[in-house]
């Protein structure tokens, strides 16, 4: 997954087989990353993609699942959150040591191949019509690959554990930890800095932020979240934190409420059932830009803003 996992357990006394339990987690974990990966023709994504225009390919039980949940919030975001977005991905291209901005020739050509409609699943096959179609699914893979680490803790029947992978995270709490944890949310502009923080006992929490992958041209920052519908960095959001029912969902609301921007965004979280947000954003006074933020209402009286 190209970042961090850590697993924490409390206990007042070690657990049996604890070794044998988390080492089950990050199997799990690395099956997921492996199947669901692009960057590799051999998985389960690759292997759709490699044969985009040309024949269905069998999947996992776990791709099809994370397509499904893919699909559901595609659909609720009218399109905000879309994972055959491979085309403008691979055309940015943000992972290179010399990244360019794209023509926007070449930006509406790979924009005509981004729609998730025409995603076929049929069984256990998934299709893409057309060739140079392609799909990604690293808005949401990391947090369902959270969500299955915890089912393992759970099946052991463990009370009180965290699972965070690069900023998503799902905390089950227990007796030790009841009424003690703080989630805190990355400041978006400052290293190592926190621009807010919540007490929340047990909570499935992603973000997504223009400072993960970027490059810089004369002053201006191009970041790795691009709008389906442009096919350029959505703007003016920086970053968004997502409380909801899994980490999957929070995961794939993250870059929904980020394409969304402020305003959609914030009445996109207030409609989801069980989930809320924090959405910061740049905002211009006097022809300089600020950071502001929006918070959904179940949180609003507890976040606390550090800035």
């Amino acid at each position: 997954m190209d970042t961090l996992v850590s697993i924490t357990i409390y206990a007042k006394q070690e657990p049996e087989n604890w070794q044998q339990h988390v080492e089950q987690a990050f199997e799990k974990m690395r099956q997921i990353e492996d199947l669901a990966t692009s960057f590799n023709d051999s998985s389960d994504v690759g292997q759709i993609n490699l044969n985009a225009g040309q024949k269905g390919i069998s999947v996992h039980k776990y791709v099809l699942e994370l397509l499904k949940q893919a699909r559901q919030v595609a659909e609720n975001s009218e399109g905000a959150f879309d994972v055959s977005i491979l085309p403008l991905l691979d055309l940015w291209n943000f992972k290179s040591s010399n990244p360019r901005v794209p023509t926007e020739a070449e930006v509406l050509e790979k924009r005509k191949l981004v729609d998730f409609r025409k995603i076929v699943i049929k069984g256990d096959k998934v299709f893409l019509p057309e060739a140079n179609m392609g799909i990604d699914l690293g808005a949401i893979a990391k947090g369902y690959a959270v969500d299955r680490a915890v089912e393992v803790f759970e099946n052991y029947d463990y009370k009180d554990f965290m699972v965070e992978a690069g900023g998503d995270l799902r905390a089950v709490a227990g007796e030790l930890t009841q009424g003690q944890r703080t989630i805190w949310v990355r400041h978006p502009r400052k290293i190592a800095g926190f621009f807010a923080k919540i007490k929340m006992d047990e909570a499935a929490v992603a973000s997504s932020g223009d400072y993960e992958r970027y490059f810089e041209v004369n002053g201006k920052r191009f970041h790795h979240i691009l709008n389906p519908e442009t096919g350029y960095p959505a703007s003016p959001v920086v970053s968004v934190t997502i409380f909801s029912e899994t980490t999957a969902l929070a995961d794939a609301y993250a870059t929904a409420v980020f394409v969304l921007g402020p305003e959609k965004g914030l009445d996109f979280i207030e409609r989801l059932p069980e989930t809320e947000g924090l959405i910061v954003y740049h905002k211009e006074i006097d022809s300089d830009l600020i950071l502001d933020w929006k918070v959904s209402k179940g949180i609003a009286e507890d976040l606390e803003i550090i800035n």
